[in-house]
């Protein structure tokens, strides 16, 4: 998504986010990775380690300069505006940094794709340097240079093809709700974009019980380590669901007018409903459960 008011900035992390990319930026880029999955996992870990220190290194600069492009916004907001949102945006990196190292846990992917200790620390380090990528890749966009295909797709992966949140919006090629055709009133656009969100946060919630539920199914497992599994993925999920809501929340901020009765039919709500969707799908692949629709 494209907003106006951003100043013109520098894509000083590029290197080492191309880099990852080209690592982790596709299944068939993983495939021709450097470090497949079919590496001894001492082997594999050595192998991923200078990949995340740049990836590391890559989120330290892309964090500062999106601070410092909220600081110098050129959009309809003042000093106190501006710092609000840069104390938010703070804090919505900091939960992503959080979802990232709770969904790529060593012990959760350990339980959820059957690995022994050092092949689950290897995947741990190459899913770390993928989301970390897809923030860096996101930040990019959003307040720097326009990189193709580097666009955030959802909060834990990158685009793939047209973005759905410009395509569902109320201005999309494919809108979720049309406009009823009364002149500025976006009320019953709001209203039907809310309705479509409550109705996936409904299908979350019955995907979430039923991955619970996958969890306590697995008799191979004693009760301490199936207790232990819904611990990670409890953590994992409430991280998420705050990152969501914080995110999608602060995105009118880089919009012409935040307050604008247009922003949930147009930002908002399409940010909620992508994510939701994602995540759905997401828990319905990690846990053998029906992939839900769209």
């Amino acid at each position: 998504m494209t907003f106006r008011g951003k100043p013109p900035m520098t894509a000083r992390w590029m290197v080492p986010l191309v880099l990852a990319v080209g690592l982790f930026g596709s299944p068939a880029a993983a495939a021709r990775s450097p470090c497949p999955a079919s590496l001894a996992p001492a082997e594999r870990l050595a192998c991923l380690a200078p990949a995340e220190t740049e990836a590391e290194a890559a989120l330290v600069v892309a964090r500062n300069d999106a601070a410092k492009a909220i600081a110098d916004w050129h959009g309809q907001l003042d000093a106190d505006e501006r710092k609000v949102w840069g104390a938010e945006f703070a804090r919505a990196l900091d939960l992503w940094v959080t979802f990232r190292n709770r969904t790529c846990a060593a012990d959760l992917l350990a339980f959820q794709q059957r690995l022994g200790p050092a092949a689950a620390e290897a995947a741990s380090r190459a899913c770390r340097i993928g989301l970390t990528q897809v923030i860096v890749g996101d930040l990019t966009n959003r307040f720097g240079e326009q990189v193709a295909d580097r666009m955030r797709g959802h909060l834990a992966g990158p685009q793939r093809g047209p973005n759905r949140r410009d395509l569902i919006g109320a201005e999309g090629s494919q809108p979720l709700c049309r406009h009823p055709g009364r002149g500025g009133d976006y009320a019953p656009l709001t209203a039907c974009y809310e309705r479509h969100a409550a109705r996936l946060d409904a299908r979350l919630e019955t995907t979430w019980s039923q991955a619970l539920a996958a969890i306590r199914a697995r008799e191979d497992l004693p009760a301490a380590g199936r207790a232990r599994w819904s611990e990670l993925l409890t953590a994992a999920q409430q991280s998420w669901k705050e990152l969501r809501d914080l995110t999608c929340r602060l995105e009118a901020y880089e919009t012409p007018n935040r307050w604008a009765h247009s922003i949930y039919a147009m930002v908002t709500g399409p940010c909620r409903i992508v994510e939701t969707e994602e995540r759905i799908r997401t828990l319905a692949s990690a846990y053998g459960l029906r992939r839900g629709e769209r």
